[in-house]
C-alpha cells in the first residue's frame, strides 16, 4: 500500500508533518481529516517508488508465509528480552537459509542501519510484510511496545494460517471426490461402454432407453473428443478470465458466501479474520479509522470489503464503530453487543480479539460439521452417477434371454 508524506495543521493551527499509509491520495486525505488534521500538502513518498523497484529484484513474491511467521516470532522473543532491533535482525538473518527471504532481511538491515525506522524498512517490501504488520509495528515504535506487538503479529499470522489450512482441508476431500467421479464417468463412457455397444450392435432388439441414451452419449464423445477437449480448454480459459475481472471476482466472492454448507465456512472465516485484524491493530495503538481502512484491504472478500467501506465512511461522519456496525451485513447482533460493550468501557481492541476467538472456535466447529455432511453427500453423488451408468449398461443383460435370441 502506498505511503504519503503530508504537511497539515491541527485545530489549534500547529504545523504537523509525517507519513500516512493509504490506498490512494484521496484516502490519505480522508484519513488525515478523520484524525482532525487540516491537510496543507500531500504527496506520495519517494521511498515507496524506490521500494517498488527493489521488490522484483529481491524476488520477494516467492517468500513463504511460514518464513515470515518464524522471523516475526524470533524478533518478538529477542526484542521482548531487551535486545535492540538492529542486533535482533542480525541474529535472525544468521538462522535464515539462502533465498528470497534472506535477501529481504538483508535489505531491511541495511535500511535500519542507514537510519530508517524498522516500520519504514518493512514497508519497502509490501509483498512480504502486509500493511497490517507495518502499521502495527509503526504504532509500537511510538509507544515502546514493539516486543509485545511483534508477538501479537506472530499470533495473528499463525491464527490466519491455521484457518486457511482448516478450510483447505475441509474442501480437499469433496474436490478430490468430484474429480474422481468425473474421471470415472469419462472412463466408463469412452472405454467401457463402447465394448458393450459392440456386443449389442448386431442385435435388432430395442434396447432400454437409458442404455440407448448412454450409448449415444458415448458414441458422440468417442467421435468428437477433439471438439470436447478444445471446448473444455476454452471453457477453463474463459472461466479464469471471467473470475479475474471485477464482476467475476464479485460473483466468486458472492458464491463463496452463499453456497450451501461451504458458504457458512467462508462467512465465518471472513468475519473472524476481519475482527482479528481490526482488534490486533486497535490493541497495538493504530487508530480506528486507519484500522478499518487496512481491514478493508486484507479481509479478502469483496462483499466484506463493501461493509468496511461503508463503516469507514460512517466513521468519517463522526459515528462510533459500534454504531457503524449496527446494521452491517454478516455481523450478528450478539457480536455487535459485545463490541458495543467493549467500546463503552474503552476496551474495544481486547473485546474484538475475544470476539475473534469466539468466531474462530465457531468456525472450527462448523468445519467439523460440514465435513461430516460433505463426505456422505459426495459418496451418495458418486454412487448415483456410477450406479446409473452401470445399471444402464446391464439392463440389456437382465433381458438377455429375449435380446440374444432375436
Amino acid at each position: 500500500m502506498p505511503k504519503f508524506n503530508y504537511m497539515a495543521r491541527d485545530s489549534t493551527g500547529t504545523a504537523l508533518s509525517g507519513e500516512v499509509v493509504a490506498r490512494s491520495e484521496s484516502d490519505a486525505a480522508r484519513l488525515l481529516r478523520g484524525e482532525g488534521k487540516f491537510v496543507v500538502r500531500l504527496s506520495e513518498a519517494q521511498e515507496r517508488q524506490e521500494a517498488d523497484a527493489v521488490v522484483p529484484r529481491l524476488g520477494s513474491s516467492r517468500v513463504k508465509p511460514d518464513e515470515v511467521i518464524f522471523f516475526v516470532n524470533q524478533l518478538a522473543g529477542m526484542v521482548d528480552t531487551g535486545v535492540p532491533i538492529a542486533d535482533a535482525l542480525e541474529a535472525a538473518i544468521d538462522r535464515s537459509p539462502p533465498g528470497a527471504f534472506r535477501r529481504t532481511v538483508e535489505d531491511i538491515i541495511q535500511r535500519v542501519q542507514g537510519g530508517s525506522d524498522f516500520s519504514t524498512a518493512l514497508a519497502a517490501h509490501p509483498k512480504v510484510f502486509s500493511p497490517l504488520i507495518v502499521n502495527m509495528v509503526r504504532a509500537s515504535e511510538a509507544t515502546g511496545t514493539m516486543g509485545t506487538v511483534l508477538g501479537r503479529v506472530g499470533d495473528y499470522m499463525i491464527s490466519q494460517r491455521d484457518i486457511k489450512k482448516r478450510i483447505k482441508g475441509a474442501l480437499t476431500y469433496p474436490i478430490c471426490m468430484l474429480v474422481f467421479a468425473i474421471g470415472a464417468t469419462i472412463f466408463l463412457l469412452t472405454f467401457v461402454l463402447p465394448k458393450f455397444a459392440a456386443i449389442y450392435a448386431d442385435k435388432r432388439a430395442v434396447l432400454p432407453l437409458p442404455t440407448r441414451v448412454l450409448m449415444a452419449t458415448s458414441d458422440w464423445m468417442v467421435n468428437n473428443w477433439i471438439y470436447m477437449v478444445c471446448g473444455l480448454i476454452l471453457a477453463v480459459i474463459g472461466t479464469i478470465h471471467f473470475f479475474r475481472s471485477d464482476r467475476g471476482g464479485y460473483t466468486a466472492d458472492w458464491l463463496r458466501l452463499n453456497v450451501p454448507l461451504i458458504g457458512a465456512l467462508f462467512r465465518k472465516a471472513s468475519l473472524a479474520r476481519s475482527l482479528r485484524t481490526l482488534g490486533a491493530m486497535i490493541s497495538a495503538g493504530v487508530s480506528v479509522l486507519e484500522g478499518v481502512l487496512i481491514t478493508r484491504d486484507v479481509v479478502g472478500n469483496r462483499l466484506f470489503r463493501q461493509v468496511f467501506e461503508d463503516v469507514h465512511r460512517r466513521l468519517e461522519q463522526g459515528e462510533q464503530l459500534s454504531q457503524a456496525l449496527l446494521d452491517a451485513p454478516f455481523f450478528p447482533r450478539p457480536i455487535w453487543q459485545m463490541l458495543h460493550a467493549g467500546e463503552r468501557t474503552g476496551q474495544l481492541g481486547p473485546a474484538m480479539e475475544r470476539v475473534a476467538n469466539i468466531c474462530e472456535s465457531d468456525l472450527r466447529h462448523t468445519i467439523r460439521t460440514a465435513t461430516q455432511f460433505i463426505e456422505p453427500a459426495m459418496i451418495v453423488i458418486m454412487g448415483i452417477i456410477i450406479g446409473t451408468i452401470a445399471l444402464a449398461m446391464l439392463l440389456p443383460v437382465f433381458q438377455i434371454s429375449r435380446v440374444m435370441t432375436q
